[in-house]
């Protein structure tokens, strides 16, 4: 999403001592929801960021997802926000396009309403989340469901195309801002979405468990986390160890959970400067991670250690 001055100065005002302030006073859990969450969050020294790539002006300017190939090494699939045409970009770590025509991959049929999470299946299967909803005015969202392409195709094939809502809207006019979502990552066979709440700047964890075509799915709420930013970008490590979130100012690391108690586990938060307004996030490795700025194009890699609380470049 394009940062106006509402986010501007909302991104200004979430600060470390936010961070600290927010856990002290967890939000109220929705029914189903763990509460497994006393443990502490552990804080790093500030990352320094410094661009490792920058991806072509002609593969768009709004960068909003990222998701790694399971067919090609060094192969990664992005996204562009709302407004952009309907298609997914191969791009190489360092940000040079892959494809053969140097732009986008058009996926048929499809609407670029507010693109922005991207996430892909052990089966190869990528996942486009439509999902973007500033006001929580968008009753029905959308996922298309597409395999993945060789680089060198013109367009991927016929999408599935599958409609989700959340389960506290049943029709009624949802609470203001907190219903949208920028980011989504598989775990053991299921999509996961975390939603972006300019509300309160918690996160609600989301799952996708049915994924039928020509009806509406609704979503399963399975917890919440005071996480003192607004979620940008999420994604799970290979191994299924560590989950990645990102906020405009602090990358965090969920690590040592059971089961998807993903915030029951242990968490390291990691700030972050000079990164300007970074919205996507990927597992380049088992404990390595590139991070793209919408605005600027510009990719960061990052190395994480959660267990000795660190990160570099």
């Amino acid at each position: 999403m394009p940062e106006n001055r509402f986010l501007r100065a909302a991104r200004a005002a979430t600060t470390l001592a936010m961070l600290s302030a927010c856990l002290s006073s967890p939000p109220v859990l929705a029914a189903g929801e763990t509460r497994s969450r006393a443990n502490s969050v552990v804080e790093t020294r500030p990352l320094r960021l410094r661009p490792s790539g920058h991806i072509p002006n002609t593969a768009g300017s709004e960068i909003s997802g990222l998701a790694r190939s399971t067919r090609e090494k060094n192969l990664y699939w992005a996204i562009n926000d709302s407004g952009n045409p309907p298609e997914i970009l191969p791009l190489r770590a360092n940000g040079e396009i892959a494809s053969v025509s140097g732009r986008g991959i058009r996926i048929p049929s499809a609407g670029n309403i507010d693109w922005e999470s991207l996430a892909i299946d052990a089966s190869g299967n990528i996942y486009v989340c439509d999902v973007g909803n500033n006001f929580s005015l968008r009753k029905l969202l959308r996922v298309y469901i597409v395999p993945e392409p060789s680089p060198a195709a013109a367009s991927t094939g016929r999408p599935k195309v599958v409609d989700i809502r959340y389960p506290d809207e049943n029709g009624k006019t949802p609470q203001p801002l907190v219903h949208d979502c920028e980011a989504a990552f598989f775990f053991r066979g299921k999509l996961f979405l975390l939603t972006k709440r300019l509300q309160d700047a918690t996160t609600a964890l989301y799952s996708l468990d049915t994924i039928k075509a020509g009806s509406v799915n609704t979503l399963t709420r399975k917890d919440s986390f005071p996480i003192g930013g607004y979620v940008t970008a999420a994604d799970m490590s290979p191994d299924g160890k560590i989950l990645a979130v990102l906020t405009y100012n602090t990358l965090w690391l969920f690590h040592d959970f059971r089961g998807n108690d993903f915030f029951g586990g242990e968490k390291t938060a990691v700030p972050l400067e000079g990164g300007g307004q970074i919205e996507s996030i990927v597992f380049s490795g088992y404990r390595s991670l590139l991070l793209v700025n919408e605005t600027r194009n510009e990719i960061f890699s990052v190395i994480i250690d959660p267990r000795e609380r660190s990160a570099r470049q």
